[in-house]
């Protein structure tokens, strides 16, 4: 089994990536980092020199960005082209721990414990936070519905039966599109017990709306216009797995806290209203403005 490590890049934390790097090279067979028209990009091609690496045989630039399922199709090409059997798929401010690939690898061979696995997981922790996520108490892999792109073991085969990552989304809901996509297509989702991955999902806070425990993440109005828009398309693509009248009471949940608890609240909102408007009208791809 020949396993590939892919790295979406976007102005990155040099510091973070040299951790990201050198705690996966030694795990896998190769590795391709994508650029999506980093700033720095030069930086990036000497620090990848400092660390044993070739830039021209492992650096994909885009030139621009192109958004994150495009970046990781250009991943999917690469696993293909070169005949990796299984990639996976980090951001560039995700370390995972040691050990992690030789978990999947030993979970992957099970075909007969895990049939038609299209992904792998594994337990994840949250820089924002200290509590850890709750994970049931058990000691073998659980299929799930969905998993996030940072640590998500890949089947090169399954992806690209699928048609690989919807590049009409651009960022957001690209990793729970692709699961989506798999599901429907017959192949499984699951989750290895085993924690491995340090993982940080923008400046998140822990606060709470009526009696629940919410988190609020203070993303830019820019990223909530993709994340309304991109949920709203997922329900119209997929009706069953993520129906409209759910999708819509998360969208009020997400204005209500935006409301309590954000600065920039009318950008904001402005832009969830702009997002779930355009997948209505069937508007994708890239959006230009400013926000």
């Amino acid at each position: 089994m020949r396993v590939l490590a892919g790295i979406v890049l976007y102005n990155p934390d040099l510091q973070r990536l040299r951790q990201n790097v050198s705690a996966i090279l030694p795990q896998v067979d190769g590795i391709v980092l994508v650029d999506n028209g980093s700033m720095r990009i030069g930086e990036i091609r000497d620090d990848l020199t400092r660390q044993g690496l070739d830039p021209q045989a492992c650096l994909v630039e885009n030139g621009r960005n192109l958004g994150i399922a495009a970046a990781l199709n250009r991943i999917l090409d690469y696993a293909e082209r070169n005949g990796f059997d299984w990639f996976i798929t980090l951001d560039h401010d995700s370390v995972c721990e040691r050990g992690l690939v030789d978990q999947y690898r030993t979970w992957a061979e099970q075909t007969d414990e895990l049939p038609d696995a299209g992904i792998l997981t594994c337990r994840i922790l949250d820089r924002n936070f200290v509590a850890k996520p709750r994970y049931a108490a058990v000691d073998r892999p659980v299929e799930i519905d969905s998993c996030i792109t940072s640590a998500a073991f890949c089947n090169t085969r399954a992806v690209r039966a699928v048609g690989g990552f919807d590049e009409k989304m651009f960022i957001d809901s690209v990793d729970f599109e692709i699961c989506a996509n798999l599901r429907r297509h017959g192949y499984k989702i699951y989750r290895i017990p085993f924690t491995g991955l340090l993982h940080e999902v923008g400046h998140g806070k822990n606060v709470r709306l009526l009696w629940r425990r919410k988190v609020v993440y203070n993303h830019s109005a820019l990223r909530n216009y993709y994340m309304a828009r991109n949920k709203f398309y997922m329900a119209r693509k997929y009706p069953r797995e993520y129906p409209m009248w759910k999708v819509s009471l998360k969208e009020l949940e997400a204005r209500l806290l935006i409301l309590l608890y954000e600065a920039d609240k009318g950008k904001k909102l402005s832009a969830r209203m702009r997002g779930a408007r355009d997948a209505r009208t069937g508007k994708m791809g890239e959006c230009s403005s400013h926000f």
